[in-house]
């Protein structure tokens, strides 16, 4: 099941819904990038094949000690697969800087940590030094190091984790959303490569993706091998006003087409207010 996990982290930065309001209204009642997204949490599901929900993703955004913002992403699963797999749980912490002109964010750290059942947790840490150029990562399963080392950073290139990429994207860091623009984001480096992910806004008649009238189409294409996918694709439908309501990642091994949807969003005290109303 570790595809699904996967496929809510790339949610993350894909599917979570954008401000309602246009990007240059956003920077104008805003200072800094931090201004726009901090106190907001969103929620999703996730499906594939009959099962509309197999896992339920969070993601929130908080002040955080020493200047830094701290975007948590926490995502489990529910249901029979739930019950299959013994329960699993993701949490992915990504603790951020301001850029010098508080236009984006630049990763400090980032942490993943993997708990299934009761007897299997891995984790692992990224770490970013600005003054080195340098990247040093260390993994764990059951409290054993599997594996660890640096690598130098890009000097031509920003390398952004996932979460803060999605803040970035949000933001319009890698350039206005608009209908035939494409995007090239730069992940962790590896041995001899830094890993993209290829992003483009099409009008909504270019895809097949159910949406309204007036819709329109984003395409991804990441490494294939990351999620088991043939071709790497994944389709985001956005609403006129740049809102993604759903995303679907095509043709997994074993589990064909993997849906995203989003479920409800507002701020963490707004979400919790509303889950006690309902409460009987």
């Amino acid at each position: 099941m570790h595809r699904i996990n996967l496929i809510l982290a790339l949610a993350v930065f894909l599917l979570a819904p954008l401000c309602t309001r246009s990007l240059a209204e956003t920077r104008i009642q805003n200072d800094t990038i931090a201004d726009a997204f901090l106190g907001e949490e969103l929620v999703y599901e996730i499906g594939f094949w009959i099962f509309r929900e197999v896992a339920i993703g969070k993601v929130s955004l908080e002040k955080g000690d020493n200047n830094e913002f701290v975007a948590t992403l926490n995502a489990y699963t529910t249901g029979v697969v739930d019950k299959l797999v013994k329960h699993r749980e993701d949490v992915y912490v990504s603790r951020l800087k301001l850029s010098p002109d508080g236009k984006r964010f630049l990763t400090k750290s980032f942490e993943k940590s993997v708990t299934i059942g009761d007897n299997k947790h891995m984790t692992s840490s990224t770490v970013f030094d600005y003054e080195k150029m340098t990247m040093t990562w260390r993994s764990t399963k059951n409290g054993k190091e599997t594996s660890a080392g640096t690598l130098a950073l890009p000097k031509d290139k920003q390398c952004d984790d996932p979460i803060g990429a999605f803040y970035n994207f949000r933001y319009g860091v890698y350039g206005p959303h608009e209908a035939g623009r494409e995007y090239t984001i730069y992940s962790f480096p590896k041995e001899g490569n830094v890993p993209r992910i290829f992003l483009k806004i099409d009008s909504k008649e270019q895809g097949d993706v159910p949406g309204k009238k007036g819709d329109f189409l984003a395409t991804a294409r990441i490494d294939k091998d990351l999620f088991g996918s043939e071709t790497g694709d994944i389709d985001i439908v956005f609403t006129d006003a740049m809102l993604p309501t759903e995303a679907v990642a095509r043709d997994l091994v074993f589990f064909g087409d993997v849906k995203g949807r989003l479920k409800k969003y507002g701020t963490s005290l707004e979400l919790k207010k509303t889950a006690a109303e309902a409460r009987p």
